[in-house]
């Protein structure tokens, strides 16, 4: 993969932009109606789908980072952060490519210098115990059975 192209918010985008902080939660966000998105890379399309109650948390990190990269932003680094969020229950890519496609989204489709995109990878890719099923107790294993990723490679014409 060597790009993100583009995306289209299936359902949602109201949803996303509405979107306040759970009274009690620091950081973590309720989407009250299903969200669902397509991302066009060079090498396929991701579908990502979540259920009304699914709970994710913006932009991972300490708040002493938001002037580097919001929590939330605009709707296409919501989107962004959703979509990390998502894949990381491991349902379709790999973690390095969960990883690699929040980089060239936020390079493409954000607007991110590319140095800052890969910058913002290599944070994420640092521990990969928030990658896959949560373990009881993990705050967002009530998210299980409200998430839905699929990969879909391209397929190159015989021509």
């Amino acid at each position: 993969m060597k790009g993100v192209f583009d995306y289209t918010v299936l359902t949602g985008a109201s949803c996303i932009l509405d979107i306040e902080e759970m009274k009690g939660r620091k950081r973590r966000y309720l989407l009250e109606c299903a969200v669902a998105m397509e991302v066009m890379t060079d090498t396929g399309i991701l579908t990502v789908r979540t259920e009304p109650g699914f709970v994710f948390d913006g932009r991972s990190g300490p708040t002493c980072i938001d002037w580097y990269a919001p929590n939330l932003g605009s709707l296409d680094e919501r989107m962004a952060w959703l979509m990390h969020d998502a894949l990381g229950y491991g349902q379709s890519l790999g973690f390095h490519d969960t990883n690699r496609i929040l980089r060239y989204f936020l390079r493409d489709i954000c607007g991110y210098r590319k140095s800052k995109a890969w910058l913002i990878e290599q944070a994420v890719g640092l521990d990969a115990s928030w990658y896959g099923e949560p373990e009881e107790g993990d705050w967002c294993r009530m998210n299980l059975g409200k998430v839905t990723t699929e990969w879909t490679p391209r397929v190159l014409s015989a021509a």
